[in-house]
């Protein structure tokens, strides 16, 4: 070997040397920073700005016809506020025909209750009153109802009259009686004492026998006269009491036919209260107010004489009123690495990158269940991730949160070395391997 060659060998060893001992050197840093370091692991996942119990459906119970809306989408009502009002003209009508018969009804109680307590003239509510100075009809309801209390009143009173005056010709009669027998106790008075002294003739043999015949006959025939006026006389003085008796009866009648009537009459009146309650409920309800403060949003009512369902929903009201979270689907493949209080970063893709800073959060709640997608049947458990107001002041200078914006969260897991997750899907792919029939 000459010079030159040996020269050329070793120029080209150092080279060759220099080189494979900067692969040792580069593959066992990295073989060295793939096994040392620690990457935080994450799962990402898209999720929206909401409300705290989401927001507001509004909705009727019994639906109807609306007659006016006094919102207009996206604009701002406080609560008790009007939002639209239903068409309540049948409602009214109903209510105004329980209101004529409770008016009928308490007009008929007053007049039964004068009748039962047997007074001169009736007594009505005050309230059947005031309604009859302003309403025609509840005032000659009123008025009928006293018309007919003095009619019942004033036929009852020419019935006790009737019997009354039968009573006086019967009481007549028995003092015409009375007098007959008086008379004819005062004739057989008169043939006794000649009696006596025909007989005290005939015992000396001065008067006949057949005077003495006469004279008892007569006196016999007077005292029959007698009984048979005293028997007259009893019979008339029945009367008497039987007249009693139906005038005692008449009165009895009508105060229990008033007491029966006004048991009737009341339950009724509980009845149609109830109902006119109900009514008086569901005219209440026509006007459809705000159930708490917020944003009108979602209208799917938008003109007059549209038909509203029961149950159907109105609008939706975002409140504003309070305090807003992040929520984010999280992959059921991913569910076992989520728990509460896991850390997370936030980032509001739909405000200026370069201004607005990332966010801390922590989970605060992991859904039980999986939920289904309604657009594509996916499934996914919800998150909720609460960021503390400090937290939330570092956007003080940036645009404010809405509900509806888009978030990108980084949930952290599991701290991993570079090598583990170079390793772990060649790993899964030789357990699937393995495992196939």
């Amino acid at each position: 070997m000459n010079q030159n060659e040996a020269e050329l060998r070793w120029s080209a060893s150092i080279p060759i040397a220099s080189g494979l001992f900067a692969l040792v050197v580069l593959f066992g840093g990295f073989f060295t920073w793939s096994i040392k370091t620690e990457i935080s692991g994450a799962i990402v996942s898209l999720g929206r700005v909401e409300v705290e119990r989401n927001r507001q459906v509004v909705q009727h119970q019994s639906g109807g016809t609306v007659a006016a809306i006094a919102v207009e989408e996206g604009g701002m009502v406080q609560a008790g506020d009007a939002l639209l009002r239903l068409d309540g003209r049948q409602l009214k009508s109903e209510k105004n025909i329980l209101d004529g018969l409770l008016f009928e009804l308490a007009a008929r109680r007053s007049r039964l209750t004068a009748e039962r307590d047997n007074v001169e003239t009736v007594t009505f509510d005050d309230e059947l009153v005031a309604h009859g100075g302003v309403d025609h009809n509840v005032a000659e309801l009123v008025l009928g109802q006293m018309n007919l209390f003095h009619a019942r009143r004033d036929a009852a009173k020419l019935e006790v009259e009737k019997l009354e005056t039968r009573v006086v010709q019967v009481g007549n009669e028995a003092l015409g009686l009375e007098a007959q027998e008086i008379a004819l106790k005062s004739q057989l008075g008169f043939i006794i004492d000649e009696l006596k002294a025909q007989q005290s003739l005939f015992d000396r043999g001065l008067a006949q026998a057949g005077t003495l015949f006469f004279l008892e006959r007569e006196a016999a025939k007077l005292r029959g006269q007698i009984g048979e006026l005293a028997a007259q006389k009893a019979q008339l003085n029945g009367l008497i009491t039987e007249i009693d008796l139906e005038v005692l009866k008449l009165s009895n009648t009508s105060r229990e036919n008033a007491i029966t009537q006004l048991r009737d009459i009341r339950h009724r009146e509980t009845e149609l209260i109830e109902q006119r309650a109900a009514l008086a409920y569901k005219i209440d309800q026509l006007v459809v107010r705000a159930p708490v403060s917020g944003i009108v949003y979602g209208m799917r009512i938008h003109s007059v004489r549209s038909v509203l369902q029961p149950a159907e929903p109105i609008l939706f009201l975002i409140p504003q009123d309070r305090p807003l979270l992040i929520v984010t689907r999280i992959d059921p493949l991913h569910i076992d690495k989520i728990d509460r209080g896991k850390r997370v970063t936030l980032r509001f893709t739909a405000l200026d990158q370069r201004t607005t800073p990332e966010l801390e959060g922590v989970v605060s709640l992991v859904s039980a269940d999986s939920f289904e997608d309604d657009g594509g049947g996916a499934s996914y458990y919800r998150a909720e991730i609460f960021v503390e107001p400090e937290e939330m002041a570092k956007l003080a200078g940036n645009s404010a949160l809405i509900p509806g914006m888009p978030v990108e969260t980084f949930i952290r897991t599991a701290d991993r070395s570079p090598l583990s997750y170079l390793l772990k899907p060649i790993v899964d792919y030789f357990n699937r391997a393995f495992r196939e029939s």
